[in-house]
């Protein structure tokens, strides 16, 4: 008899249990009974003991998973909190987290800009303000700490979302060895450029000095400065330097965000870069030796001017030889221009070049050829049409993209002409009334045109639309003295021309 049914009958019959069959009967069920819950008490006991055994295995295997990870792995909570454990690797990057620790303080503490941009991430995510999937896709994935670089990755918990799960990467070999790989890549496509035209290329690089300088020099205009930034960003482009042409559209974007002030401290990092991959090419394309042509620059100068006032063909042509021709140039944004074409979708470009044969003083001129590259760029990006569109409105499936150089009326004149879309003036008065810029006439829209932050672009890309590069243009042609010229109708095409007054003596053209 189990011995809980013996204790219950002793209290029930105090005097002595009846030896009846119905007491028997009742005392073997309650002790069958009994019994069946004292098996059924033991294998729970067991299986908890199970159970403790397996989670403890657990939580050790976790431990061992999260001491040899390399990636850095923590569970965060939609407060920001962040749960343990966390791995190893996590900790080693970033410290111990403290106990009241949130994720944007505990990653981006360093940088106020991604901290809040984290932090309204998970606000966003609480307050159901947006899809989670949406919100997740804009937190930033990539952080900067101490000269190391991480990815981060955000999986989510739960449905519906109780937490994330945030991977922490660190990519700094990786993008140690692409920056390598595309800093050699520049490298070799800016020596493939010089072997075709070294004079244009190293028109270029005195340019690209001469911008970094200005910007570096305190007493220049903020204005002046940032136009030295976008023409940069152009021609660094354009001759295959995207990495310093992505640091100029970064400045920019921050200039325009009101970030950064235009510094010559915020230039800094550019110039360094430059001169950094400058140094790359000195040994290779001697960009920092004397220019020469058969003889020392010094000395060529020297007889130049003691021929001066000689009127005889000889004479002409000795001055001719220290002139630059302007066909280099020409032929240089039109392989440009069919690049951008390419890259940008649009309708293939028929490049004609007629340069006349004229040539000029490449150190004055260098500023104008460095701020035509914006007229290239803008005749690609917001004159062309793709081929469909071209087709459709009665043009030919093929481009047209005319540029020349001519003498007229004692100027040179520096022309760009394209058969695009032409310039939607109806967008530029309305630019312009915005800015509160005259807009009356067409020499308004005009010089509305040429101002600071007008544009027709729809949106800001590496290519265009800042409304900085037609302002630039014409900034260098008023520094030579000279003027710049736009005509444009809706549908038929652009022409863009640069008309510089020139001496006679400091122009030489291909019958000298």
């Amino acid at each position: 008899m189990h011995p809980l049914v013996r204790r219950q009958l002793r209290k029930a019959f105090p005097d002595g249990v009846p030896a009846t069959p119905e007491v028997a009967a009742l005392a073997e069920a309650v002790g069958e009974a009994y019994r069946a819950a004292d098996d059924d008490r033991a294998q729970l006991e067991r299986s908890l003991e199970l159970a403790s055994q397996e989670l403890v295995a657990r939580n050790q295997a976790m431990t061992l998973i999260l001491d040899t990870v390399a990636q850095g792995l923590v569970t965060v909570g939609l407060d920001g909190a962040l749960g343990t454990p966390c791995s190893r690797a996590l900790t080693a990057w970033f410290g111990a987290p403290s106990a009241d620790a949130r994720l944007w303080s505990y990653l981006c503490g360093h940088d106020p800009n991604l901290e809040a941009w984290i932090e309204l991430g998970f606000d966003s995510l609480r307050e159901e303000r947006m899809p989670a999937e949406v919100v997740l896709a804009q937190l930033p994935g990539l952080i900067e700490r101490a000269a190391r670089s991480f990815r981060v990755e955000y999986l989510p918990i739960g449905a519906p979302l109780t937490g994330l799960l945030v991977v922490v990467t660190d990519t700094t070999d990786a993008v140690a060895l692409e920056r390598a790989e595309r800093a050699q890549a520049e490298v070799i496509a800016a020596v493939e450029r010089a072997a075709q035209d070294r004079a244009g290329f190293l028109a270029f690089a005195r340019e690209a000095d001469a911008r970094l300088a200005a910007c570096a020099d305190p007493a220049v205009d903020p204005v002046a400065r940032a136009r030295h930034v976008h023409t940069l960003k152009a021609t660094f482009g354009l001759f295959g330097l995207t990495s310093l042409g992505g640091q100029c559209h970064q400045l920019e974007s921050q200039l325009a965000d009101g970030s950064l002030g235009a510094t010559p401290a915020a230039v800094a990092p550019i110039a360094a870069a430059w001169q950094a991959f400058r140094d790359r090419l000195d040994g290779l394309l001697g960009l920092s030796g004397r220019r020469t042509l058969v003889v020392d620059w010094a000395e060529y100068q020297a007889v130049v001017a003691a021929v001066a006032d000689a009127d005889a063909p000889w004479a002409t042509r000795v001055r001719r030889w220290g002139l630059e021709p302007t066909r280099p140039h020409l032929e240089r944004f039109g392989e440009q221009a069919k690049a951008l074409a390419s890259r940008l979708g649009k309708a293939e470009v028929e490049v004609d070049v007629r340069d006349h044969g004229v040539r000029l003083d490449g150190d004055r001129f260098a500023p104008l050829w460095s701020a035509l590259v914006h007229t290239i760029t803008n005749a690609v990006a917001h004159g062309v049409e793709d081929e469909a569109t071209r087709v459709a409105t009665g043009k030919s499936a093929q481009a047209s993209l005319r540029l020349a150089s001519f003498e007229r009326d004692a100027a040179v004149v520096v022309e760009v002409a394209d058969d695009g879309a032409g310039v939607d003036w109806v967008a530029v008065a309305a630019r312009a009334q915005a800015q509160g810029l005259p807009c009356t006439t067409a020499d308004d829209l005009r010089a509305a045109l040429c101002a600071d932050g007008v544009s027709t672009a729809e949106a800001v890309s590496t290519v265009a639309g800042r409304g900085v590069g037609l302002g630039a243009l014409r900034a260098a042609c008023v520094d030579l003295g000279g003027r710049l010229e736009i005509d444009s109708r809706r549908g038929a095409g652009t022409t863009v021309r640069c008309v510089v007054p020139v001496p006679p003596a400091a122009l030489a053209r291909g019958d000298a």
